[in-house]
């Protein structure tokens, strides 16, 4: 998403340069979000998850170099090297190669049979698994356990979660969590809470896992969903500043003069959160690459607002949309609005030393957009008018915009 959005973005801005798009995969880019959702599912087809078609590139004068993996920056030469050691020049390096699966480094963790869900070659993989119709075991329990979980359970899959911890996503929060629990169990997915793997065992292929407390359960196929790590290797070989990301200011740019970074690699200070942030959704890939995009231009640092985006990520299982803003965390103070499972649905809305600092929805769009939007024009402060579901809360957080700017002026 990153770079597909970074060249055309070139473009609109009016470069008439080269622009040349490098990627190890040899496919045009892709939106990965589906993946383990509708792809999965096999409600959309291949040629759907694309951020633009080889026309726009082509009409664009936009140059693929696909399924050419970089391994080196050679910033004192301007120039990208590729496998095969052909170079490509480069006044100006974009770095968004997102993050990989963290491996699950447990004896049989090699084995066939075993998946991770990154790219389309993974879900075409466990496309196969559901017509196998074998014993799925999932490990982890994020974003990508969770809704692979929810997604085979759909399908008819025998699917069993296994969870470090007690709860499915626990980013939501307990409460919301603990439904999301709920939903799965309801819906037939074996879920194993405290429930560490231990090793997969197999002769030619996965036949079963074993757990930390000696059980034994028979799976066919194994999918692990148990986190990411940014791939900084480009950066760290010419000595760009990184920790847990590469480290860019509000521009996009790095320690080393005409390398940027932007998208799920990239940690960004944010002002609105006061701290230094890395997140790993598509629509930050998508506007972190456009404010790449200005900074790499050079337009003048005075003329262009730093990037500050207001996290927003979603996820849609059993049915049911769920939407996330802001950076809630698991020891903040939730107060929730609404009733889950309810047509109305549930908002939940973390706050920290009497601020907000993000929301939760289940099926409740509106009222999030509203939270994001007031967070975008300056801290929201915990009171009785938040708690009190008889107030409208779009109401309220829009007098509260209105009170902000005639302060301000």
């Amino acid at each position: 998403m990153a770079g597909a959005t970074a060249v055309t973005a070139l473009r609109d801005q009016g470069f008439s340069g080269r622009v040349c798009l490098i990627g190890a995969e040899e496919h045009l880019p892709y939106e990965r979000p589906p993946l383990s959702k509708e792809f999965l599912g096999g409600e959309m087809p291949e040629d759907r998850l694309l951020v633009h078609s080889r026309e726009t590139y082509e009409e664009q004068d936009i140059e693929l170099l696909l399924g050419r993996r970089a391994i080196r920056l050679c910033p004192a030469d301007g120039a990208v090297e590729l496998e095969g050691g052909e170079r490509v020049g480069a006044d100006r390096v974009l770095l968004c190669m997102g993050v990989r699966p963290r491996p699950v480094g447990v004896p049989g963790g090699t084995l066939p049979g075993v998946h991770y869900l990154h790219d389309l070659e993974d879900a075409w993989a466990l496309q196969t698994v559901i017509e196998r119709g074998v014993p799925v075991v999932v490990v982890g329990e994020g974003f990508i356990g969770s809704e692979v979980a929810s997604t085979l359970a759909e399908q008819g899959a025998d699917v069993t979660l296994l969870m470090a911890g007690d709860l499915p996503m626990p980013v939501l929060g307990a409460e919301a969590s603990g439904w999301i629990l709920d939903q799965h169990r309801s819906n037939g997915v074996d879920v194993r809470a405290r429930s560490p793997l231990q090793a997969i065992r197999g002769r030619d292929r996965v036949e079963s896992v074993e757990l930390s407390d000696g059980t034994v359960l028979p799976a066919g196929a194994v999918v692990v969903g148990i986190g990411s790590e940014p791939v900084v290797d480009l950066a760290t070989d010419v000595g760009i500043t990184v920790d847990n990301g590469i480290l860019v200011d509000g521009l996009s740019r790095t320690s080393v003069p005409g390398i940027y970074a932007a998208g799920d690699l990239a940690r960004f200070p944010s002002p609105t959160f006061g701290r230094s942030i890395r997140v790993e959704h598509w629509q930050n890939a998508q506007l972190q690459a456009a404010k790449a995009v200005e900074g790499m231009l050079g337009h003048g640092d005075r003329d262009i607002e730093p990037y500050d985006d207001i996290p927003w990520a979603w996820t849609k299982q059993y049915g049911n949309q769920w939407e996330i803003a802001g950076r809630p965390g698991p020891d903040m103070q939730v107060i929730r609005r609404g009733v889950p499972g309810s047509t109305d649905g549930a908002l939940w809305i973390f706050s920290a030393h009497g601020r907000v600092q993000g929301a939760v929805v289940v099926n409740r769009r509106r009222e999030l957009r509203a939270v994001r939007r007031a967070l975008e024009q300056g801290p929201i402060f915990t009171n009785d008018t938040i708690r009190d579901e008889s107030v409208d809360l779009r109401a309220a957080l829009s007098d509260t915009d209105a009170a902000r700017h005639e302060k301000t002026a």
